[in-house]
């Protein structure tokens, strides 16, 4: 009589984020069981350790140009088959398509795809000296970022670009999801929160963004400007509605 597998529990909001971060970060391998996930921080993954109760233990490994990384493998027939059933796969980086994230969770979710794969920039402009702010999600996989772009649009009415992010003949073309300063703060304020499990120096910038009060305009990536407006207000003022940000 087969085993039943173990469950695995954790919280809805620290499963969701996981499974941002394997989409992105991690791979499934081909024995129906263990999940991988690499990062250049090994206190990261001992913090997603922690939340998900694993012992499973931090290594190190080197990438092929000898970069130093590390790695957490995860045994759990249960998580692996959870992880089939909402669309993700072994070898997914050039296959992956739309997943079955529900939208209460599509924030936690996203949140993990850009500790993963995301990049969230600074800098000042020479200029008229205001902070610029762009958020960029890289992928192999267009249908995914094309997932990622239209339910982003859906839920929170901003709007961001595809664009080829590797030309190389040689090589399969890679591509980014771009948002502007506006789009990146509202799908930041929507994913990040300071309790929110997350890779430090990502939410540090992500809250830092979602702060900035100066320098911001209308602009033609947010779709329904009065919206904008009153979503900015909640924000800045969360105490006025009894909200928090």
């Amino acid at each position: 009589m087969p085993v039943k597998p173990r469950p695995f529990e954790v919280k809805e909001e620290i499963f969701w984020y996981l499974v941002g971060v394997i989409a992105t970060d991690g791979c499934l391998s081909k024995d129906a069981r263990h999940i991988e996930i690499t990062s250049v921080d090994r206190d990261y993954l001992t913090q997603i350790r922690g939340a998900i109760r694993s012992r499973a233990r931090v290594t190190m490994k080197h990438g092929s140009l000898g970069h130093i990384a590390y790695h957490i493998q995860l045994g759990s027939r249960a998580l692996y088959t959870k992880l089939l059933d909402i669309g993700l796969t072994p070898k997914k980086s050039l296959t992956l398509g739309p997943l079955l994230v529900p939208d209460k969770h599509f924030g936690d979710f996203l949140r993990g795809a850009i500790d993963g794969d995301g990049n969230i920039h600074c800098w000042v402009h020479p200029t008229n000296k205001h902070e610029q702010w762009f958020l960029r999600i890289y992928g192999s996989s267009r249908p995914f970022l094309g997932w990622l772009q239209d339910t982003i649009r859906r839920l929170w009415q901003v709007n961001g670009k595809i664009h080829i992010n590797n030309r190389n003949p040689d090589t399969h073309p890679g591509y980014v999801l771009k948002y502007g300063k506006l789009a990146s703060k509202v799908i930041l304020a929507q994913s990040y929160q300071p309790e929110a499990l997350a890779l430090g120096r990502k939410k540090s910038l992500a809250l830092k963004c979602v702060s900035t009060t100066v320098g911001w305009s209308k602009s033609k990536t947010v779709g329904n400007e009065e919206e904008f407006q009153r979503w900015e207000y909640i924000h800045t003022y969360p105490q006025a509605i009894g909200s928090s940000c």
